[in-house]
């Protein structure tokens, strides 16, 4: 993990996203111990309160999950905080892990505190609920939300997934009250890089250049109101990857926008490659 971590900050990289939930629990550790060699001001953290479990929905058990992420990662502060998944459980799980225990409220007082300098939220799931949040912006005045946002699920979530939402509709709601986004599942959970070869050989036809992976990256950095795009980077080659498509990214034009969407049309009419299977 240092090795990867070493190339990509030697690169540009800054924004590392993490979880207590991530690694069987220990994917905050092993952050914390691989920034930690860093300065403070050269990264940061985003990280989540992930107390998706009943028996961590009281105050206590939430507040330990809390406290222990600081000690976990070795700082003084969260630069990105989010509430992990609302709408995992619609608005009676919101309820029970963030309203009716005052988590919400504290979280909002921690940023206030300075302790967590920008809080948001990361959305799958229960429609109600993402736009529960939002209906409350004015009063909690959230600094980003992450969504889930990808070519094919700009127009066809549902197509692929009942439970989701058009990114589509996410990202306008955010538009609308100018919260920056985050995404999440550029590439639909690596699916959108290991698509069919009638499909790679569509995408190499108009950029033969570019790895398969790369429209997806650059499907969902175009956006104006992107603050980032987030990768589950295993491997160098995925990093270097990255590394090329947004170093500088190059926006995609409207004609390559109606390119990707005649591309995800194409890609539906082979559900398989695109099946949701958790």
């Amino acid at each position: 993990m240092n090795g990867l971590i070493d190339y990509a900050i030697a690169h540009g990289v800054n924004y590392f996203d993490t979880s207590p939930a991530y690694v069987q629990g220990f994917s905050e550790k092993s952050t914390g111990i691989a920034l930690s060699r860093y300065p403070r001001d050269k990264y940061f953290i985003a990280t989540k309160l992930s107390n998706f479990s009943p028996d961590t929905w009281s105050r206590e058990a939430s507040l330990k999950m809390y406290h222990k992420s600081f000690a976990d990662l070795q700082v003084d502060y969260i630069d990105y905080m989010l509430l992990h998944g609302i709408g995992m459980g619609g608005m009676e799980a919101m309820k029970g892990r963030y309203l009716d225990n005052g988590i919400l409220d504290f979280l909002v007082s921690e940023r206030a505190a300075g302790r967590i300098r920008n809080l948001g939220f990361s959305y799958h799931g229960d429609i109600e609920v993402f736009d529960y949040l939002l209906s409350r912006h004015d009063e909690i005045k959230w600094d980003f939300v992450q969504i889930q946002l990808n070519y094919v699920d700009w127009k066809h979530a549902k197509e692929v997934n009942s439970r989701n939402t058009d990114a589509e509709y996410l990202y306008g709601e955010l538009v609308k009250r100018n919260i920056p986004a985050i995404i999440m599942e550029p590439l639909l959970g690596g699916r959108l890089s290991n698509v069919p070869n009638h499909i790679v050989s569509r995408l190499k036809q108009r950029r033969p250049e570019d790895s398969v992976a790369s429209w997806a990256f650059r499907f969902a950095g175009s956006p104006e109101h992107v603050l980032t795009v987030l990768s589950g980077m295993t491997y160098m080659e995925h990093l270097q990857d990255n590394l090329r498509t947004y170093s500088p990214l190059v926006p995609l034009a409207d004609e390559d926008k109606e390119f990707l969407e005649e591309t995800a049309q194409l890609m539906l009419k082979y559900p398989t490659c695109l099946l949701y299977t958790s």
